[in-house]
């Protein structure tokens, strides 16, 4: 085992944790990951109607938006006003097979 292999098994439990904590999704209502980035314009207004500001631009250039649910999880809004903002469909309530986020690693402050 040479000094790489031996610090790369040492740390990995701690890489493994950095990385789950960088996990990030879509904000709610974001269509299937294909069709979504064929509709998301990068136009920033889900960002700007997030009333607790946890949607994020991941690519400067690209500006499609992501939430880090294990830094700052969403809420789930009554009134979903990111998806009510998108002017494309990228972000949708009907069409969503991910309408609002199932993952335990958002939170719910809605009680629903």
């Amino acid at each position: 085992m040479n000094r790489n292999e031996f610090f790369r098994i040492l740390f990995s439990p701690f890489t493994t944790a950095l990385e789950a904590f960088d996990a990030k999704e879509r904000p709610p209502g974001a269509l299937p990951e294909e069709e979504f980035l064929k509709l998301c314009t990068g136009c920033d207004e889900c960002m700007k109607a997030c009333p607790v500001n946890v949607i994020m631009i991941d690519d400067q250039d690209l500006r499609h938006p992501v939430i880090y649910p294990e830094k700052d999880p969403c809420i789930q809004c009554e009134d979903t006003p990111c998806i009510q903002s998108c002017p494309t469909g990228a972000l949708a309530l009907k069409s969503s097979t991910h309408a609002m986020p199932s993952s335990s690693r958002w939170v719910n402050f809605s009680g629903k």
